[in-house]
């Protein structure tokens, strides 16, 4: 009984000693096989002399393939209308949303303030009460003469001033609030 134990662990070691051997034999021939094939003995191509008998062709001018613009003087001039937040210093509305406004007597397109909030989450939920209402509400920002920043979620845009006092109307029967019609321009 003690023979065959032995003889069992001798078998158990030449098989890991084959299985060994074996993935060493593996992972030199993944090393070396790709360096066999690489075309490293291979000479490099020529390429044939270039012909001195041609001229080089002519490039085009720098200013015949740019045109001119006015960038530069574009961005210089919108720079001097934003300031440091983002708004715009004639308005005081933040660039890129609606300008609201008193109305005036040339005025074509319309809004409805709905609210203005100093809070942006609250601006927010309140837009967001309005569209569940089916309103096409949106956030305007806006600094004031005190320097402070008005969120004001408004309605619109109304082509006329009676479909806008409508949902003025409905807007502050529905949520209790005291909207006021509005000029808006983009």
């Amino acid at each position: 009984m003690h023979c065959g134990a032995g003889a069992v662990l001798s078998m158990q070691e030449r098989t890991r000693y084959r299985v060994t051997g074996s993935l060493f034999l593996l992972a030199l021939a993944v090393i070396f096989l790709p360096m066999l094939f690489d075309g490293a003995g291979q000479p490099a191509p020529v390429a044939p002399p270039a012909s001195t008998s041609e001229p080089a062709p002519e490039l085009p001018e720098f200013e015949d393939i740019v045109p001119t613009s006015d960038v530069v003087e574009r961005t210089t001039a919108l720079a001097a209308e934003v300031d440091e937040e983002g708004f715009s210093t004639e308005t005081g509305t933040r660039i890129g949303e609606p300008v609201l406004e008193t109305p005036g007597a040339d005025a074509t397109v319309w809004a409805v303030q709905a609210a203005a909030f100093a809070s942006v989450d609250n601006a927010r939920s309140f837009r967001e009460r309005l569209r569940e209402g089916g309103y096409e509400a949106y956030v305007s920002s806006v600094r004031t003469d005190d320097d402070e920043i008005m969120h004001r979620v408004a309605v619109g845009p109304y082509l006329s001033v009676a479909d806008a006092n409508a949902a003025q109307d409905a807007i502050a029967s529905a949520y209790a609030v005291n909207p006021r019609v509005v000029e808006m321009t983009p």
